[in-house]
């Protein structure tokens, strides 16, 4: 897709999510402004990925994870489609910051699972290029590697929260595709209309593996779970319909994130609402979700006690398409 198309597309996002071709969402789903966004492409690095991990180590080893034991059966031929999600709690300004130990504990997760995509909240911009992205390109040194990151707004100014390491706070989608199938990537932001009444402007961040996937990432409000749940929506039956049908796109599609929404048949603000017909959701037993669409078969979930963040990783397992 031209870059000048698609930054037209965008200035008519708004008016178009809603009234796209297949959209089949709830009556009170809010439209949603989505632009594009550049995506951080990178070739297969073979060994140079392991020097710039331990170059961010400072030297020292990673930590002692257990690998995955079907890791080595996995090839580029394989089917299967890994999803981690996770929360790093990285900003600095949060009572679960851990002096950015969970970027390299994170990042070490990544290297040892060697997902296909992982789904990440409250990182900076800079853990992205820093060690993230390098520990998925380690994991696969044949393969491309993309990642796409988008902030959190501060509300009062309008302008990305700062981290305390001197990046910007937000969500990111990091993913990898083999070589033979690379095609490119095209990234796809925006923030929700409906806020709640903290400073925090809640965003989510998507990228579209052309012809292999499309991935979103969000963190949705923390202080209202009515708000939370009308944000869910409006990305899960406006931004993602939305996207998809400017990537001539149908199904292939994954979302995970921090929604601060249970699954809880009981409760009105169940996050089982915010899934849409044709979608399975996969949760922790807590706050974190991942919404795939049914071209993906579903496999196994596995947890991840992590010691510098206060949310397990969440690993789900599928096939794919």
């Amino acid at each position: 897709m031209k870059i000048a198309r698609r930054l037209l597309t965008a200035v008519s996002a708004l008016a178009l999510v809603m009234t796209s071709p297949g959209f089949a969402g709830p009556a009170h789903a809010e439209p949603v402004q989505v632009k594009p966004l550049s995506v951080r492409s990178v070739a297969p690095m073979g060994a140079e990925a392991a020097a710039l991990t331990a170059k961010a180590r400072g030297g020292q080893a990673r930590s002692a994870l257990a690998a995955r034991p079907d890791r080595p059966a996995r090839t580029q031929a394989a089917r299967s489609f890994y999803e981690l999600q996770l929360n790093l709690c990285n900003s600095g300004k949060a009572g679960c910051y851990a002096g950015g130990q969970s970027i390299y504990e994170g990042g070490d997760l990544i290297y040892y699972l060697a997902p296909d995509l992982v789904t990440l909240n409250e990182i900076c911009s800079v853990d992205l290029p820093n060690y993230l992205q390098p520990s998925l390109a380690e994991a696969w040194p044949n393969d491309w590697t993309y990642s796409v990151f988008y902030p959190a707004l501060d509300k009062p100014t309008g302008n990305p929260i700062t981290c305390t390491n001197g990046g910007t706070y937000g969500n990111a989608v990091l993913g990898r595709v083999p070589a033979a199938l690379w095609q490119g990537a095209n990234g796809w932001v925006g923030e929700y209309t409906t806020q709640d009444s903290g400073n925090e402007v809640r965003t989510f961040a998507c990228a579209y593996a052309v012809g292999d996937h499309l991935s979103c990432a969000t963190h949705l409000s923390a202080n209202s779970e009515p708000i939370a749940l009308t944000q869910c929506q409006a990305l899960m039956f406006s931004a993602v319909p939305y996207i998809r049908s400017q990537e001539g796109l149908s199904g292939k599609t994954v979302v995970g994130g921090d929604f601060n929404l249970e699954y809880d048949t009981s409760d009105p603000e169940n996050a089982q609402n915010c899934v849409p017909s044709g979608n399975t959701r996969k949760g922790d037993g807590d706050v974190q979700h991942v919404i795939f669409s049914n071209d993906f078969t579903f496999v196994s979930r596995s947890l991840y006690g992590l010691t510098y963040t206060d949310h397990d990783g969440m690993l789900i397992r599928l096939t794919k398409p």
